[in-house]
């Protein structure tokens, strides 16, 4: 199976669970189910929402930049400039009130070539072990290290050549913009940062956009 497409499988697989258990939470809603009676530590103090022992999972969406060691990465027939498109997912748990162990997938998509019906894409994807931790209670960090690919994607043909693997870094901060026990809504930045020895080269991915999260 292509790298790509392999990513993504294995997100859905991993957000599946999630998902299911999710609808069962708030299938509860109609009549004494788990949301029926908010527990009363549902704050801690400073603020903090009490999520410890609770599922984490969600997904991001943002655009930014790529660029390796030798310089941007630019679309040389483009009239038009490019940005690089980003997708992530994750899901885990809370081992504390304010930090949460996760698995986190995240793929980076830039435009190296069009001709108007085939795209020439580059793409960098990662499966990562992450950390992230509340400094206030809308504030968040997240740091990940794990494994990268970095293909180039024939969007006419429907091919993808695998061009090397590596190591993968993430950092991203974020702010909820929506924040309780059970959900938020936040604005973050990303980096991931792919190194790969087969090429003597590495990839860095900027991104800002916005996370769901469900807890």
């Amino acid at each position: 199976m292509k790298p790509t497409k392999s990513l993504f499988v294995l997100a859905a697989l991993l957000l599946f669970p999630a998902i299911a258990s999710a609808q069962g939470y708030y299938g509860g809603r109609g009549g004494g189910g788990y949301y029926a009676q908010p527990p009363s530590n549902s704050v801690l103090p400073g603020g903090f929402h009490n999520r410890q022992g609770r599922l984490i999972f969600g997904f991001s969406l943002g655009l930014g930049g790529m660029h390796d060691r030798g310089g941007d990465i630019e679309c040389a027939n483009c009239r038009f400039s490019t940005a690089s498109g980003e997708v992530s997912g994750h899901i885990g748990g809370f081992i504390g009130p304010r930090f949460a162990l996760m698995g986190e997938a995240q793929a980076n998509m830039q435009t190296l070539a069009t001709d108007g019906y085939d795209d020439t894409v580059l793409v960098q994807s990662a499966l990562m072990v992450a950390g992230q931790y509340w400094v206030t209670p809308q504030l968040w960090v997240k740091g990940g290290i794990g494994f990268a690919n970095v293909a180039v994607d024939d969007t006419y043909y429907g091919t993808s050549e695998s061009v090397d693997n590596g190591m993968a870094l993430m950092g991203a901060i974020g702010f909820e913009l929506l924040s309780s026990r059970y959900f938020s809504l936040d604005l973050q930045g990303r980096v991931l940062n792919g190194a790969y020895k087969g090429i003597d080269n590495s990839i860095t991915a900027g991104s800002v956009g916005i996370g769901i999260n469900w807890f």
